[in-house]
């Protein structure tokens, strides 16, 4: 994707980002911030296509149920240990996904990032629902204009016995790395973001599968801006909404220079002003680490696309392949790799 053809809703939003950052900060009301904007704006704005099978009715839904899952979660079991509640969490996303036939897991961050957070307002549920409307308004605009394409999505219902399967094993990995993360009171190591993008590396045909360190580096160096920015509003005293401003032109730059416009690593970011300060570098050292972990978990524990087909590939596919860095132009590579075997 060319960031020079795409200026404009890059532009438009980050200016999304700061108004939202500004109102949270005018209105004192941290639930007004909600970090998966960000990513939702990257793959339904930024993205020419939409970076998710599903259509705007299912996706206001489905962001909407999982928060009230989240809050109802805190509100009603509170007994609960974070690591319970998460994997709960993780599930009713699972299932309402899959019920509904779509794909929107920026709705496993709006579960469980008020547990993570202990949120028991009922203003969450309600911004992130606003959040989400305006965001399709945006979008609806921007495909009148022609600045990105129509959503095209098809309804994917596949056999209960394969989706049983398939999101059990998402599940007991989450289970496996997240739980005992929650546990020893090391959140940072499965923060919401981390877990959208595992479960979005986990697809078969999912084509950064291919390069799986730029998806770590995506998440990387989007925690070390979020933890810069957070460092300068706690130790510099430097305004929320202008530190944003410049964290999310450095979040631009990251993903264009590694040609990976991955939407979880701008939650990553704004995810960083909106966590418990607990010193500089933490946040960043933990969400890098914990990053390495879910990315290696996608690619070893499932099946699909991986390096060694992008390694195989030969001749000019391969090429325009580690030239374009484009999911289309990868996936071609591997095709022609497969044919040829």
């Amino acid at each position: 994707m060319s960031f020079q053809k795409r200026w404009l809703p890059i532009l438009l939003g980050g200016l999304f980002v700061v108004a939202m950052v500004w109102a949270s900060v005018a209105l004192s009301m941290p639930e007004v911030l909600f970090p998966e904007t960000t990513a939702i704006l990257c793959g339904a704005w930024i993205q020419p296509r939409q970076a998710w099978n599903v259509s705007r009715p299912r996706m206001l839904a489905l962001m909407g149920a999982g928060a009230v899952f989240g809050l109802g979660a805190n509100l009603l079991l509170p007994w609960m240990p974070l690591a319970a509640r998460a994997t709960l969490g993780y599930a009713f996303c699972a299932l309402a996904m899959n019920v509904a036939g779509a794909d929107m897991t920026p709705m496993l961050s709006a579960a469980i990032l008020p547990m993570l957070l202990g949120t028991d307002s009922f203003v969450y549920p309600i911004v992130v629902v606003s959040l989400v409307v305006l965001v399709e308004l945006g979008q609806v605009a921007l495909e009148r204009v022609g600045l990105r394409e129509p959503i095209e999505y098809h309804p994917f219902r596949p056999p209960w016995r394969q989706v049983l399967r398939s999101w059990g094993r998402k599940l007991a990995v989450f289970m496996l790395i997240a739980c005992p993360a929650y546990a020893a009171s090391a959140p940072f190591l499965a923060v919401p973001p981390l877990l959208v993008a595992y479960t979005e590396l986990t697809r078969p045909d999912f084509s950064l599968r291919l390069r799986p360190w730029r998806a770590w580096a995506a998440l990387a160096i989007a925690a070390v801006i979020g933890c810069a920015g957070r460092d300068a509003v706690e130790i510099l005293e430097l305004p929320s909404p202008l530190v944003v401003a410049v964290a999310y032109a450095c979040l631009v730059l990251a993903w264009d220079g590694l040609r990976t416009w991955l939407p979880p690593a701008g939650a990553v970011v704004l995810l960083a002003f909106l966590v418990p300060w607990q010193g500089p570098w933490l946040y960043a050292v933990e969400v890098a680490a914990g990053g390495a972990v879910w990315v290696a978990a996608a690619i070893a524990f499932f099946p699909g696309l991986r390096p060694s087909m992008l390694a195989n590939a030969t001749g000019a596919a391969r090429d325009a392949a580690s030239h374009a860095g484009s999911d289309a132009t990868l996936d071609a590579a591997v095709a022609q790799e497969a044919q040829g075997a």
